[in-house]
């Protein structure tokens, strides 16, 4: 049986196809058409079609290696980050075109936290804002941090980078040394997973001078204690700064 013809709808106007039984690739999909005695008919179809070769959803990963160097100093802002605030924390990956070079940037960061009665801390979120990046500068990616947990991609991960195409890369268990990582690479909203040494070269060790600049980035929401009203904090030089809540 010969396979069912496939044509492009490549103008609304275009001329019905007159096979007693066509697909119609057009731009809201595909469409199962029928011309019978009885009846004209056009389906919307997610059968597969056969008359064409079937593809797969693939990746090549060409992207320059990120320094071991610049991964550690990462892990070493997310692992201070945590100690002062028990929260999660998020880098941007920036490439540099003229320099051919990756730089980090730390953006304005509001980090909320659940905080016990006990006074125990959970990380729960990290938000953030892209600031306006420097003339030559793309922005490639981001890595943040679960604090204790995991390193996998979240349904709010998945969700905030739908349309935001680059590398994702997530650290947890960041109190240990090596801590997890995880890594996807997402285009066009589907996202592959990849490992950590297509992207980054090989870690060492977490790096131990943090830039104070990048700790006052982060601005932290405490929520709980038993009812109480959340409260915005900066981390000073020596001491707590109560701060309020100033999302834009």
């Amino acid at each position: 049986m010969p396979p069912i013809p496939v044509y492009l709808k490549s103008d609304a106007d275009a001329a019905r196809p007159g096979d007693d039984e066509f697909y119609w690739l057009t731009q809201n999909g595909a469409f199962l058409c029928r011309n019978h005695p009885f009846f004209t008919s056009d389906v919307p179809t997610r059968r597969p079609v056969k008359a064409l070769a079937p593809h797969e959803a693939g990746v090549v990963v060409r992207y320059p290696k990120v320094k071991a160097a610049m991964l550690e100093t990462i892990v070493g802002f997310f692992h201070r980050a945590y100690e002062l605030h028990g929260s999660e924390s998020v880098v941007l990956l920036l490439w540099d075109v003229a320099g051919r070079r990756y730089r980090l940037l730390v953006p304005d960061q509001e980090a909320t936290v659940w905080q016990s009665w006990g006074g125990q801390r959970f990380a729960h979120d990290v938000r953030y804002k892209v600031p306006p990046l420097q003339p030559g500068h793309l922005l490639v990616g981001d890595v943040h941090c679960h604090g204790d947990m995991a390193a996998y991609a979240s349904f709010t991960d998945r969700a905030d980078e739908v349309y935001r195409d680059g590398v994702h890369g997530v650290v947890g268990r960041v109190e240990r040394d090596p801590p997890d990582f995880h890594l996807e690479l997402a285009i066009d909203g589907h996202r592959f997973p990849l490992e950590m040494d297509q992207v980054f070269e090989r870690y060492g060790k977490r790096r131990t001078f943090v830039p104070k600049a990048w700790l006052d980035k982060v601005r932290v929401k405490v929520e709980g204690l038993g009812g109480r009203p959340a409260a915005a904090w900066s981390w000073a030089e020596d001491d707590w700064a109560p701060r309020r809540n100033q999302r834009e």
